[in-house]
């Protein structure tokens, strides 16, 4: 039964790396932007802001679920 959770520890660990990247790219996206200041730009980067954070918190419960089941 190791096995299975081995395989998802490994998928949320990838996951977590895809989101820390797409976190740092619309970071760095946005110091961009302010410098020409494109008010659409600002909203679409603002609004990616919420959708990571809302993948940040269904990761921590995915990560969550397999450290409880692993034990």
């Amino acid at each position: 039964m190791d096995a299975p959770n081995r395989t998802n520890a490994a998928d949320v660990a990838t996951l977590r790396l895809r989101l820390e990247d797409l976190d740092h790219r619309r970071i760095a996206a946005l110091v961009r932007q302010k410098t020409s200041a494109c008010p659409v730009r600002l909203k679409q980067l603002e609004g990616m802001r919420f959708e990571l954070a809302e993948v940040e918190r269904h990761l921590a419960q995915l990560e969550s679920s397999l450290t409880h089941d692993s034990r």
